[in-house]
């Protein structure tokens, strides 16, 4: 795949997800506005927004033909060899520092070492 299609994909995937962490930032203000009046509406409401955010980067990242790994309780990895894409979620820093989401680019290496294999 060419580094244009590669960074086409990539910049649509950045899209897609600086949307959903406003959706997200946004639906947390509005939460904290309900716990004060309703905590039990808080909660389901919390509960809605996490799983359609879940549902919309599954949506999208599965759109692209990317796979979905398991790394632990706070990350996931989604990886495409089609674009040579991976895209780290959640991704916690050894120096403690957070991100919300990395997008690297690889190759595609075969067992003997030639690319794109």
């Amino acid at each position: 795949m060419g580094s244009e299609e590669t960074d086409t994909v990539a910049q649509e995937i950045m899209t897609v997800l600086d949307n959903l962490i406003l959706a997200e930032k946004r639906a947390r203000l509005q939460v904290s506005a309900l716990e004060e009046r309703q905590y039990a509406l808080a909660t389901t409401f919390r509960m809605v927004k996490e799983m359609e955010v879940d549902n919309a980067i599954e949506e999208a990242l599965a759109g692209f033909g990317f796979g979905y790994y398991t790394i632990d309780d706070d990350a996931e990895l989604w990886i495409s060899e089609e674009h040579g894409l991976m895209v780290f979620l959640s991704f916690t820093a050894p120096d403690g520092r957070y991100y919300n989401y990395r997008i690297v680019a690889f190759d595609v290496v075969g067992e003997d070492g030639e690319e794109g294999a």
